[in-house]
């Protein structure tokens, strides 16, 4: 499925907005990053030249965006507990899908706060990197275990964030304005590897 552009993006949400709203009908749709085609590009981009030989998506969903990611020359492996339908989506939990498949780079997109997923995630051995694409608002930034002192370097990933499209985002003059975004993406690393 090809995905729609930042501007077809921003377009839509105007539209929602002129009828049940923007986050009801993510609520209906399931949706809580709406992965645009610019989106995928600058999350490629920053993947791409870690040299990741074993990437894992964990929270996967639908598998829409892992699917963007292997489109844009990305070999993730993609999984979530409770797969939405798709057959490339494994069927596994955080931990348990670390240990199947060992990555040395795990990608997560808004995973439940109360998860623990990041403790998971930064205390396992072979994972030297992690992107956490993240809801954020006024005063937090994603979970408070994600900003634990768990001894890795973080980078936001701000060539992703301008064309980032959430739930949670809003157009300033409820159909038009100023895009107002409450999602971004994080780049960690174990601070002990180096490039």
């Amino acid at each position: 499925m090809p995905l729609i552009t930042y501007a077809e993006a921003v377009a839509r949400i105007a539209g929602e907005e002129r009828g049940e709203g923007w986050l009801a009908h993510c609520e209906h749709e399931g949706i809580f990053q709406l992965p645009t085609a610019e989106w995928a590009d600058a999350i490629a981009a920053a993947i791409a030249p870690l040299g990741a030989e074993r990437p894992l998506e964990v929270g996967a969903g639908s598998g829409v965006f892992g699917r963007a990611l292997i489109e844009r020359g990305i070999s993730i492996r993609l999984t979530d507990p409770a797969p939405a339908g798709a057959g490339d989506v494994e069927p596994l939990g955080v931990a348990e899908a670390l240990e199947r498949h060992r990555p040395d780079l795990v990608l997560s997109c808004w995973l439940p706060f109360d998860l623990g997923a990041e403790k998971i995630i930064f205390a396992h051995p072979d994972v030297r990197w992690y992107l956490a694409v993240v809801q954020t608002g006024p005063g937090f930034t994603g979970s408070e275990a994600l900003w634990a002192d768990h001894g890795w370097r973080s980078w936001r990933i701000e060539a992703a964030d301008r064309w980032s499209v959430s739930r949670s985002d809003f157009l300033s003059e409820v159909d038009r304005g100023e895009h107002v975004r409450h999602g971004a993406a994080f780049l960690f690393e174990r601070a002990n590897c180096h490039n």
